[in-house]
């Protein structure tokens, strides 16, 4: 496929998440459905250029594997995750109303591809031919999606003086088992490719970091008390995030992580 056309749909997909955002604050019944539709339609097509990553990446090394291995491929996965885990999030917890903020959080995330240079096909490096590869990436951008929708209820609390304590708690208690599950996986896949589980890579210290971050915050959650301390920890957490996600990578530096 064409860059430009490519682009302009990574475009359309952004655009219609910000549209879909848009009209989710409306309170008018008549424009429930096309929120609805546009949501619905970004999820398509988000979806849509994932498979088309891999069927692309199977046809050209005649290998299919997780499209998920280069920045551009990691942020389109990143974008669909936001879909189901807003339904977990509301249907499975109870936590109704916050439908927006994964809106708003998913069309960020899907406009750095719009920006990024395409590459379909991609040299799949020896180190990640690993059976963690795909449960470690995964865990993590489960855990990412909701690191992100968690600063942005705890951004938004903090402004209008409101108490949305129940579903940033909720957020903690779901993203910090998938956060746990890939420190775990990872340590055991370095294990496997560079022979220890644990190097001091300036990722690999920053993802413990984090993971930190987010045990102490799960644990001021349990109290009133120190409740509020665990809301600047929902924002801290995020800065944490974006530097252990980004920084090995596009910084170049020098990290066994970067590929």
């Amino acid at each position: 496929m064409p860059e430009i056309v490519m682009r302009l749909i990574l475009i359309l997909c952004a655009g219609l998440y910000y549209a879909a955002f848009a009209l989710s604050f409306s309170k008018k019944k008549g424009l429930r459905l096309p929120a609805l539709i546009l949501h619905g339609a970004a999820v398509i097509v988000n979806v849509g250029v994932i498979v088309y990553n891999y069927v692309v990446n199977l046809i050209e090394n005649g290998v299919g594997y997780a499209p998920f291995v280069s920045m551009y491929q990691v942020l389109i996965f990143l974008g669909a995750c936001f879909f189901p885990i807003y339904f977990l999030v509301d249907r499975a917890y109870g936590c109704r109303g916050y439908k927006p903020f994964f809106l708003i959080a998913a069309a960020i995330v899907m406009t750095g591809p719009c920006f990024m240079d395409i590459a379909d096909v991609w040299t799949f490096p020896p180190a990640l031919q690993s059976p963690f590869f795909i449960p470690h990436v995964f865990c993590y951008m489960l855990s990412y999606v909701l690191a992100a929708v968690a600063f942005l209820i705890a951004l938004v609390a903090l402004f209008k003086k409101e108490n949305h304590d129940k579903v940033c708690y909720c957020c903690v208690r779901m993203l910090f088992p998938f956060m746990t599950c890939g420190l775990f996986l990872g340590s055991i896949w370095a294990d496997q490719v560079w022979g220890d589980f644990w190097a001091w890579d300036i990722k690999e210290a920053w993802s413990l970091v984090t993971w930190l971050n987010y045990m102490l915050c799960l644990h001021l959650f349990r109290r009133e008390k120190t409740r509020k301390y665990a809301r600047v920890l929902l924002i801290t957490g995020l800065v944490l995030v974006v530097v252990t996600f980004l920084f090995a990578n596009v910084l170049n530096v020098d990290s066994k992580h970067s590929y």
